[in-house]
């Protein structure tokens, strides 16, 4: 074998590793921009005097933009190309950190809204990519791409507080230092623009009939948004709910913690697991059980709540890895999967934004949690319907 041989079957190899570690750099800098910002949160409302209502929507503010900015993403696949889209938002995520902590209130905003519209829209399309790119190994790249997006979670939240007390620039070193990451993922995806085809709609799939008139893609769609709607109910309210048994905040923080540091764990075994099952009903099946676990032991025996909080990070992993490779799954192409990926993600931040609200209100209404966590148990009872449902053997159409 000659080493010319050898080169030219390399080359691919280096290119596919180079592709994945850009996926991998992207899924870094969708949830640090995020998850940066609730332990600075009573500083930022010290240095704007936020009204309490003010800092619930800049709270809630990139969930809404997630719901709204999604179905966007499958229309700049088809004129741009998945590459440049994917380029394009990186910057507009590094942009929008540097606007978020330059001080000015008007920044705070602007870049809120540049970083919630960018991170969207990167969601949305790093699922087709996958399916595009590694058809062999969709499971697995979710799994990576998912355990990473929520691993560098954790760590903003957690190094939030440290860098704020670091120098005097506090809560503007913990928001802005998340630029570097998103600019250091754009340089490394830079060399992937070279194959982005000159002109995106010659890629164009065949015409499908649309994903919102399929019933498959609605289940998966309520699938994802049952299970974001418990996930972002449970880390905003979390440390309110176990108050009274006598957990504090520190405490409650660490809980927390464990809970994404599991569902880390349960993103890569759930991504080889995908693959050596007929179907995925089984799988949906665990993972929306293991969360109604959680949240009946919540609302049964709140004093074992780190018991019952990795319960449901186990369930919160699992069904997140699930719901990203059933977009694919689900799907004919990756076009077909880039707009049930948009749509389910549509649904899902939509739902998710208004769980934390509504707890919030039925608290409010009732005078304690167990409402709102009976409420909780419900979605996670009928998370369990559509992830069964989802899993079955189909694709959007039939």
């Amino acid at each position: 074998m000659t080493s010319s041989s050898t080169a030219v079957r390399a080359e691919p190899s280096l290119l596919r590793s180079t592709l994945l570690l850009g996926i991998l750099l992207i899924a870094a800098s969708l949830r640090a921009p995020i998850t940066s910002l609730g332990p600075v949160l009573s500083e930022l409302q010290q240095y704007f005097a936020l009204s309490p209502a003010a800092l619930g929507l800049l709270n809630a503010l990139p969930l809404l933009i997630f719901a709204c900015a999604s179905p966007v993403a499958p229309w700049l696949t088809r004129h741009l190309s998945l590459e440049r889209a994917l380029f394009g938002v990186l910057c507009l995520i590094a942009v929008g950190c540097l606007l978020r902590s330059s001080g000015l209130y008007s920044g705070l905003w602007l870049g809120t809204l540049l970083i919630g519209s960018g991170i969207a829209v990167a969601n949305v399309l790093v699922v087709p990519l996958v399916k595009r790119d590694f058809p062999s190994h969709t499971a697995l790249c979710v799994g990576l791409y998912a355990a990473t997006m929520a691993l560098v979670a954790a760590l903003a939240s957690g190094l939030a507080a440290p860098l704020s007390n670091l120098t005097e620039y506090a809560w503007k070193l913990s928001l802005g230092i998340w630029f570097a990451l998103a600019l250091l993922a754009a340089i490394v995806w830079w060399p992937q623009l070279d194959k982005a085809s000159t002109v995106a709609r010659s890629a164009a799939a065949v015409k499908r009939p649309s994903v919102w008139r399929s019933a498959i893609a609605w289940q998966v769609s309520l699938f994802m948004a049952l299970q974001t709607l418990v996930f972002y109910t449970l880390i905003d309210w979390f440390p309110a709910m176990v108050a009274d048994v006598g957990i504090g905040a520190t405490q409650a923080g660490a809980y927390l913690f464990a809970y994404q540091a599991i569902a880390v764990l349960a993103n890569l075994s759930t991504s080889v697991l995908i693959k050596r099952l007929p179907d995925q009903r089984l799988i949906g099946l665990i993972c929306s059980l293991a969360i109604a676990v959680g949240v009946c032991g919540l609302l049964l025996a709140p004093g074992w709540a780190l018991l019952w909080l990795l319960f449901a990070g186990i369930g919160a992993g699992m069904s997140m890895v699930t719901c990203l490779t059933l977009f694919s799954l689900r799907a004919h192409d990756h076009h077909q999967a880039g707009s049930l990926s948009g749509m389910g993600q549509c649904v899902g931040y939509g739902l998710g934004a208004a769980g934390p609200f509504l707890a919030g209100w039925l608290h409010d209404l009732s005078g304690g949690w167990q409402a709102p966590l009976r409420v909780l148990l419900v979605a996670a009872c009928a998370q369990v319907v559509f992830a069964v449902l989802a899993g079955r053997n189909r694709y959007v159409g039939q």
